[in-house]
């Protein structure tokens, strides 16, 4: 009963002010996957990755841990080819500025927001001429979210203790997204630009004096503008580039009532160590830098990865 308290609480600072006509219960009900939907949206679209982000408008911070997945089926002669992608992700959003509570509140700074997710999907994309592609597809993410009580800082097993949870809430997310890309080759640069758009929608079972099923919707329409230099540095058949871009995305539906902003920006730098010989399993290396600003939100990233090539 504490945790749950607890939990409404934290949905209730981090909702909308304009709910506050609404029952007790029918704002946790809509914060909570709001939330979610939040959560689910700021840690799976490029420009977002691992990393630590401030929500000035609402006094929350999010730190965020990802390891995404892409692996495309490609075909040499025929236009169309299929791709896989995936995820597993954990973040948790904690107190971060000075929030007036009510005397018999539970929520302080040692109360935590978690959440684990894991997803997978694919789709199609059709080469339309040399540098135009179109995509499309879907991904099925499951979630748990709750409320930790736990000290800060805490150890890796208390993040995996707080997954089996009973008090946490069992959440499905379909992710329905779309993409046009126009990539050429222009002196041995690779520039991009790219729009896309991905549809959130979630359920959940959330248990406050029953059990009660409910659903969100949300959505994010994003612009990214990049390019690629040709090979810097090599040793062997081994080569160094390295990418730059700034990415503009606009939220819509349920998910601006979280995090109360409706556009963010994202500009950044990525350094390829490509190894087409060795390891097998590797098309190449990365490691990412780069900054999120918003009016309701600053933060930055810091991703380490490799693209498989199977």
């Amino acid at each position: 009963m504490l945790k749950k308290l607890c939990l409404l609480i934290f949905f209730y600072i981090f909702s909308a002010s304009g709910l506050h006509a609404e029952t007790a219960k029918e704002i946790a009900e809509k914060a909570h996957l709001a939330n979610i939907n939040a959560l689910l949206i700021l840690t799976s679209q490029d420009g977002l990755s691992t990393g630590r982000y401030n929500f000035t408008n609402v006094g929350v911070e999010m730190e965020v841990y990802k390891l995404p997945f892409r692996y495309h089926f490609e075909s040499k002669e025929n236009p169309v080819d299929y791709f896989l992608v995936g995820n597993v992700g954990y973040s948790r959003v904690f107190i971060s500025q000075q929030i007036e509570l009510p005397p018999e509140s539970l929520l302080n700074y040692d109360n935590h927001l978690r959440t684990y997710t894991a997803g997978l999907g694919g789709g199609v994309r059709y080469k339309a001429t040399e540098s135009i592609y179109f995509s499309g597809g879907i991904e099925l993410i499951y979630s748990r979210s709750g409320v930790s009580v736990k000290e800060p800082g805490g150890k890796l097993g208390d993040a995996i203790e707080d997954f089996f949870n009973q008090d946490y809430n069992d959440n499905i997310t379909y992710e329905f997204f779309a993409i046009a890309e126009y990539r050429p080759v222009i002196n041995d640069y690779r520039p991009y630009t790219e729009i896309s758009y991905n549809l959130y929608e979630t359920s959940s079972t959330f248990s406050f004096d029953e059990l009660v099923s409910f659903n969100t919707q949300s959505s994010v329409t994003a612009l990214a503008i990049g390019v690629e230099t040709p090979e810097l540095l090599s040793r062997d058949r081994n080569y160094l580039t390295f990418e730059a871009y700034i990415n503009a995305s606009y939220l819509a539906g349920d998910v601006v009532q979280s995090v109360q902003f409706e556009k963010y920006r994202t500009v950044g730098i990525v350094a390829y160590w490509y190894t087409p010989d060795d390891p097998w399993w590797a098309q190449r290396f990365f490691f990412e830098a780069s900054t999120v600003q918003s009016g309701g939100l600053d933060g930055y990233n810091i991703g380490i990865g490799f693209t498989v090539d199977f």
